[in-house]
């Protein structure tokens, strides 16, 4: 890959961002005024090129607007995590997210959205650049396939976080103000954009291996299935999920442990997955949120600590081996490699009850300190969809359906993996809750949780989330009036009573940011609730 000519792709593709994206997401002015366009992507190195650096921008600052979002509200505003640190007093806007005190003036909220928006406006941009290209009718087909299943990633992180949202797939001038489409129209653009790119997209096994981190029809068709299962329809995402399955690209890792080695890259449970590289490459970034995810005694931050709602979770289930996967736990060994001494040899140092909310960490996350860049930038890749995941679609959006063989079938296999047995005798409402059980215990710390249980229904229709937070919520209750567990009783600091304030006629969606509501002139109405 020639590095001159993505560093000058990526400067017009942040000139074009610039001029797409300022106070206002829709103040799109057409381009900027040192690249002119006429001289960008007339030949197929330049829209190769434009395609391969737009997967910059998924994760676009390497942490801070786009990863700290993902965990912050996936997981931390669930009942997977606290927020953690307690030695600061810097992350009051973080707080409010985790503790469902947020405004529609939360910093954090507004920059994920802005940086959500800036993104498509990139890829609006590369698509529109491309399609009046000279070069080749199927490689322009599948670069622009590529770029609108980037855009329908980030529309449905949109989608899921705020409900309807405006829908911009051109770059229009600074006085044009876009309203919100509904949330059915922003899931069926998506599903639109998806079927096309899946309809162009060569398979992963026929990319050559050094491009194997470019959309796919498998990666796709994944992110099609997730979609038709946000929608609720159980048909489609079975489907969907069913032809990624036999597509035969992508299989589960022999063991659950080889996904979270610092050194897995592109494997075959992977499905689509953001590149990383400890060298500052134009294209590849460090991983950022390795650092603020581990312990302050290890060289970290303290964030997104784990709850010990959810280690108890594991053991109920007796799954110790997704348990010392998934948590790095104060005193006890960090899991390793079957052939690599464990955490050099001692035992991990969550922090003191001062620094820390629990004194648990994500393993799925953390670096061993042999492997550690001099640096400081981590090559730690992004997984963002695997095959456990579409595995579990197929369960999920078959069981709701009745078709019981068909889930038991898909979460069989992700059990086998790790040596748990399966009730082949699960039907009904306790089939239905035995594969919202695997979700949590399979994708735990990746950033679903809080969606999935916004998502999901109880037997009267009700979101799951109603029961688990609020006064009456059980996760409240565990913690204020059960809960021993000596870190999280011991350290008040971040308050006990997480999710105490969740109202479900408010916070299934979070605040349109303000500043958007405001530079829209009246275009786009704030959710409920939100001020």
């Amino acid at each position: 890959m020639n590095n001159k000519r993505l560093l000058y792709t990526a400067i017009l593709l942040a000139s074009l961002a610039n001029a797409a994206c300022k106070k206002d997401f829709l103040d799109q002015s057409p381009y900027g005024s040192t690249i002119v366009e006429s001289e960008f992507y007339t030949t197929f190195d330049q829209c190769n090129n434009a395609t391969k650096v737009a997967y910059r921008y998924v994760d676009w600052d390497a942490w801070w607007q786009t990863q700290n979002w993902r965990f912050l509200a996936g997981e931390a505003a669930s009942d997977n995590a606290w927020i953690g640190n307690t030695y600061q007093s810097t992350h009051a806007s973080w707080d409010a997210v985790a503790h469902y005190t947020i405004d529609a003036g939360n910093d954090r909220a507004e920059g994920h959205w802005i940086m959500l928006y800036k993104a498509i406006g990139i890829w609006n941009a590369a698509i529109q650049g491309i399609a009046k290209s000279p070069i080749d009718d199927n490689s322009k087909n599948q670069f622009i396939a590529e770029l609108k299943f980037l855009r329908a990633f980030n529309y449905f992180d949109l989608v899921r976080n705020w409900g309807g949202v405006p829908i911009v797939t051109d770059i229009l001038p600074p006085t044009t103000h876009v309203g919100r489409s509904s949330a059915k129209e922003v899931y069926d653009f998506i599903i639109n954009d998806l079927k096309e790119s899946a309809a162009v997209l060569p398979r992963r096994s026929q990319y050559p291996v050094a491009d194997r981190f470019r959309a796919s029809k498998g990666a796709a068709l994944a992110l099609l299935a997730k979609t038709y299962l946000y929608a609720e329809d159980w048909a489609n995402a079975e489907a969907s999920a069913k032809q990624v399955i036999d597509l035969g690209d992508y299989n589960l890792e022999t063991t659950f442990g080889a996904l979270w080695n610092y050194n897995y890259k592109n494997g075959i449970e992977s499905i689509f997955e953001i590149q990383n590289a400890s060298s500052q490459q134009p294209a590849l970034p460090a991983n950022g949120y390795v650092i603020p995810m581990n312990s302050v005694a290890d060289g970290g931050w303290g964030y997104i600590s784990v709850t010990s709602d959810l280690e108890k979770a594991f053991i109920a289930e007796g799954d110790s081996t997704r348990l010392h996967w998934t948590i790095n736990r104060h005193g006890l060994p960090v899991i390793g490699d079957p052939n690599t001494p464990k955490f050099d040899a001692r035992p991990y140092t969550g922090s003191g009850t001062a620094s820390s909310k629990s004194g648990r960490f994500s393993r799925k996350r953390y670096v061993p300190r042999a492997q550690r860049p001099a640096n400081g930038l981590y090559a730690l890749n992004d997984i963002i969809i695997r095959f456990a995941d579409v595995l579990l679609i197929h369960a999920e959006a078959a069981a709701m359906q009745h078709r019981t063989a068909e889930a038991l079938s898909s979460i069989k296999r992700i059990r086998d993996r790790v040596s748990l047995p399966t009730d082949m005798s699960l039907n009904g409402w306790n089939l239905i809750n035995a594969v919202r059980k695997e979700r949590r215990l399979e994708l735990a710390l990746e950033g679903d949780r809080l969606y999935d249980l916004r998502r999901w229904k109880d037997q009267s229709g009700a979101p799951v989330i109603n029961s688990i937070f609020g006064p009456n919520g059980s996760f409240v209750k565990y913690n204020t009036a059960l809960s021993t567990d000596y870190w999280e009783v011991n350290n008040k600091t971040e308050p006990q009573n997480k999710g105490f304030h969740f109202n479900p006629a408010i916070h299934l969606v979070w605040p349109i940011p303000n500043s958007q509501v405001v530079a829209a002139e009246g275009a786009v109405e704030q959710n409920p609730g939100y001020f």
